[in-house]
């Protein structure tokens, strides 16, 4: 399709009222940066949350209206080129159940990045993703401009004019709050001049307000970002300004203010025979609905996204619109005119508002030289689409700069994810290292714990040791005592005391069992000494009998026997045998003195 079928037929402001579109058949919802959180037939309510920013240049998607999904996948687009992306099929069921909506009652509280967080996962929407970048709301410098952008001199357009006649207090409010939050020094709502419905409507709302009206006059494209922060900004404020669409500020309020995620926009459809329609419709409505409400055909005419100088031709009226459909043309359709070769006549030049060089940007273009196409100057290029309206050559400069322009982003985009999971690796890494070395931190504070514990009982252990000790009989007595008081209380039917009788008589007992284990250890040492006498007898006897010893050496033999044998009973009477008969037999007298002493300390105790 030329460019000429589009250049501006009817621009003359609609006097008709806001008009609202019947619930459609089927949505469409572009699903833009998003990742899809429901599965395919489920029913889902009105305000629910459909897809959740999957990045930081994508936002929410909300449902519309109550229905079923009825498709997830690849669908055509409101874009330039119809490609098809990820998309979301939801059908009505004409119930309109909503779930209940909740105001952010703290939001004076937000700082300006949790104020962008909440208006992407509320999905309200900028130029180029959520309306608030977050590399911006991050680390926000001091803003001393802030410009709430509603001019629109672009042919057809009126959405915005009608916004603000609906609801230009809902805007005002929205304009306070973004000031409370972001404290700009200077907060500016600019309109254009013709826009009189607007400004009339603005007037007295921004009496004794943090923001003021400015009304410009400037031709195509002064409504632009960069060409309003040229024309508004003071010389202290050039650095630091920031332009909004007056769109998603509304937008914005209604989310922050009364808990309301963006589902619908106002469109603007107009034609060359009709008067412009501005219709209220979900976002998703089919194009071919909104055409049919304004009473435009679609036979033999193309469709137009956009504006009269930025839009692109649209294959398929079954496409829904997203939050930058802000106008649908409907046009007579025409024959397709063939590029012919640029005969280097300079009008795109010299009607450019940047003072690009179209001519050789287009070249590098269309080349695919995106470096070149940088070298000049294409990020200027506010791709107005002056240069294609004016070409008497009919090359598709913007068509070609907007698709250069897209492919510069992308590869921006995907460099900057590329760098954020370059920074997590190294950040999990530095984790890592830093878990490490807490760990082995641990490890060396707790080995330090125990080498000075252990060196704390290696010096008190000397003074322990050199603590006199209870001698043997005393351990054996504190022994016996305690077997005794042990039995004691196991005999409960034991009589509480004794007479003085019984007790001579322990001691009388304990006393002859102590001679008693005396004399049979002398008794088993003396017959250990009767056996060595008589295997030594024995021994001489028959060292006697053997030839060749003289007297000494039986004497000397003889000595040395007794010795061996007398070592042996020595042996013998130290047995571990023996020495268990003697200490039973100890263990046995002390434990009848420590009984016989208790007894007599009861009986005392009975007579007092």
């Amino acid at each position: 399709m030329s460019r000429q079928t589009i250049l501006p037929v009817y621009t003359a402001a609609s006097s008709q009222p806001l008009a609202t579109l019947p619930l459609p058949a089927q949505l469409n919802l572009w699903l833009q940066g998003s990742r899809c959180c429901v599965e395919v037939g489920q029913r889902v309510l009105k305000h629910q949350l459909l897809a959740q920013a999957d990045n930081e240049f994508g936002v929410a998607v909300h449902a519309p209206t109550s229905g079923h999904i009825r498709a997830i996948g690849p669908l055509p687009q409101a874009l330039p080129g119809a490609p098809r992306l990820d998309g979301l099929q939801l059908q009505p069921d004409g119930l309109d159940e909503a779930l209940p909506l909740q105001a952010d009652t703290s939001w004076p509280a937000l700082s300006p990045l949790a104020l962008a967080i909440r208006l992407q996962d509320m999905g309200v929407m900028g130029q180029h993703g959520p309306l608030l970048p977050l590399a911006w709301a991050a680390a926000p410098p001091p803003l001393a401009l802030l410009i709430i952008n509603a001019a629109e001199n672009e042919p057809f357009l009126q959405a915005d004019s009608m916004l603000l006649r609906e609801q230009a207090a809902a805007v005002a409010d929205a304009m306070t709050m973004l000031g409370r939050i972001l404290q700009p020094a200077r907060l500016v709502l600019a309109v254009q001049q013709e826009q009189g419905a607007a400004i009339n409507a603005l007037r007295s709302l921004a009496r004794n307000q943090t923001w003021q009206l400015e009304v410009i006059q400037a031709p195509y494209p002064a409504g632009d970002d960069a060409p309003l922060l040229r024309s508004l900004a003071r010389p202290e404020e050039s650095g630091n300004s920031l332009c909004l669409p007056v769109a998603g500020v509304y937008a914005a309020g209604r989310a922050i203010l009364h808990g309301k995620p963006c589902i619908s926009r106002i469109v603007t459809v107009s034609g060359t025979v009709k008067q412009p329609q501005n219709i209220l419709a979900l976002l998703g409505s089919p194009v071919a609905d909104l055409l049919a409400c304004a009473g435009l055909p679609t036979q033999r005419h193309a469709i137009v996204h956009g504006g009269g100088l930025r839009g692109f031709g649209l294959a398929d009226t079954s496409i829904g619109i997203h939050q930058h459909s802000n106008c649908l043309l409907a046009l007579p359709a025409q024959s397709e005119l063939i590029a012919q070769p640029c005969i280097r006549c300079g009008d795109c030049a010299s009607i450019c508002p940047s003072q690009l060089q179209a001519q050789e940007l287009y070249w590098h273009c269309s080349q695919q030289q995106l470096e070149q196409a940088q070298h000049w100057r294409l990020a200027d290029c506010s791709q107005c689409g002056l240069c294609s309206a004016v070409c008497p050559s009919q090359l598709p400069l913007l068509d070609t700069f907007r698709q250069a322009s897209q492919q510069l982003l992308a590869a921006e985009q995907q460099q900057t994810a590329a760098d954020a999971a370059r920074q997590r690796h190294r950040f999990r890494q530095f984790r890592l290292e830093r878990d490490k070395q807490e760990k082995a931190q641990r490890l060396a504070e707790r080995a330090a714990q125990q080498a000075a514990k252990l060196a704390q009982q290696a010096a008190t252990a000397p003074s322990q040791n050199t603590t006199p000790t209870a001698s043997n009989a005393d351990k054996q007595a504190a022994i016996a005592a305690a077997m005794a008081r042990a039995a004691q209380r196991q005999r409960p039917d034991a009589a509480p005391s004794i007479s003085s009788s019984e007790r001579d008589a322990a001691i009388a007992a304990n006393r002859q069992a102590t001679i008693d284990a005396a004399m049979a250890r002398a008794a088993a040492r003396k017959a250990a000494q009767d056996a060595a006498k008589a295997a030594a007898a024995e021994t001489s006897a028959d060292n006697s009998e053997q030839p060749g010893l003289n007297q000494q050496q039986h004497a000397l033999i003889h000595a040395a026997m007794q010795r061996a044998n007398a070592q042996k009973s020595a042996a013998a009477t130290n047995s571990p045998a023996a020495m268990d008969e003697d200490k039973k037999a100890l263990i046995a007298a002390a434990m009848a003195r420590a009984a016989a002493q208790k007894a007599a300390r009861d009986a005392g105790e009975q007579e007092k």
